[in-house]
């Protein structure tokens, strides 16, 4: 394993390490597009906005020949945002089922590991403020599309696209609660201050509002970090031989060997407004009214609030 003067210093050399074997990856695709073979490909636009607009649906706009080969491509080895079109805070999708030749498939396994190498060094950053820095040292840098492996599979039968929107939920007692905001504090201030120090608009002033509520309760409940999900696509794979069923996110291509059977594919449709609303609450058993509003939290009901 390669030795770092840090994990600052390895994600860096690792991520010109990616982005040059990626960008050779898909010099070689668009030189000898007959090796290949696009089987589906969708186009999901860019919101262009850093919240989601759950009033809006997303059109998604099946694509063919010259315009799915190199739309794939992109998905498959880009890093870094679109600058004017996508928000630093969304990420690219660009669902797609690809089949590749052994020599190219071997070249993504390979850069998964180096992904993986680099979610390894990121982890080992402890401070969230400090993980966000390294990242933002490499201008336009998209931390997830950079992490996120290529989902490879071999001997596909059935692949199912369809929209999700599961929730994000953290637990964590009120007092685990009040030591992640105080150290958060503690870093950027050198000490806890009082509201009333904090000018309004300060982003600590909600962390500070959070202690507060949580040293109210009990210091052993449980209190959720519930963040409602957005919709996001996923698939559903089954395959030819035994191997169980495989059901993950899906946000870029499926990739699988070119000598196998072309899989039955059901596509990818466009996502309406509030379909998957009422979902939300109904995996959880946590309180729908907010305990601390801008920190997401939220209490758990009374009969879930302590751990057995």
């Amino acid at each position: 394993m390669p030795h770092y003067l840090s994990p600052q210093q390895g994600i860096k050399e690792q991520v010109g390490i990616l982005e040059e074997r990626l960008e050779a990856l898909g010099n070689k695709m668009r030189a000898s597009p007959d090796r290949l073979r696009v089987d589906a490909s969708y186009l999901i636009p860019f919101r262009d906005q850093a919240e989601v607009d759950e009033t809006k649906g997303i059109t998604v706009t099946p694509l063919d020949g010259s315009e799915a080969l190199q739309r794939v491509i992109y998905g498959l080895t880009s890093t870094r945002i679109e600058p004017g079109k996508q928000n630093p805070r969304e990420t690219l999708r660009v669902p797609a089922v690809l089949a590749l030749p052994h020599d190219w498939l071997h070249e993504l396994v390979e850069l998964n590991g180096v992904r993986q190498e680099i979610e390894r060094l990121a982890g080992e950053i402890e401070e969230q403020y400090e993980r966000s820095k390294a990242w933002a040292s490499m201008r336009y840098l998209s931390s997830l599309q950079v992490i996120r492996q290529t989902w490879i599979v071999s001997g596909p039968a059935r692949i199912r696209f369809y929209w999700d929107a599961s929730p994000s939920v953290q637990n964590k007692t009120a007092a685990d609660w009040i030591k992640v905001y105080t150290k958060h504090l503690k870093k950027l201030h050198g000490y806890v201050p009082a509201i009333g120090e904090l000018p309004e608009g300060d982003n600590s002033r909600k962390f500070v509002e959070a202690i507060t509520s949580l040293s109210g309760i009990s210091p052993r409940e449980r209190i959720a970090a519930f963040r409602p999900g957005q919709p996001h696509v996923r698939a559903r794979v089954s395959f030819i031989g035994t191997e169980p069923k495989a059901l993950r996110p899906s946000p870029t291509p499926i990739v699988y060997p070119i000598d196998d059977p072309v899989p039955f594919i059901v596509p990818l449709s466009s996502y309406e407004a509030g379909e998957l609303s009422e979902k939300k609450w109904s995996r959880t058993k946590i309180d729908l009214e907010p305990f601390v509003e801008s920190m997401y939290l939220h209490r758990y009901l009374k009969q879930y609030r302590f751990s057995k």
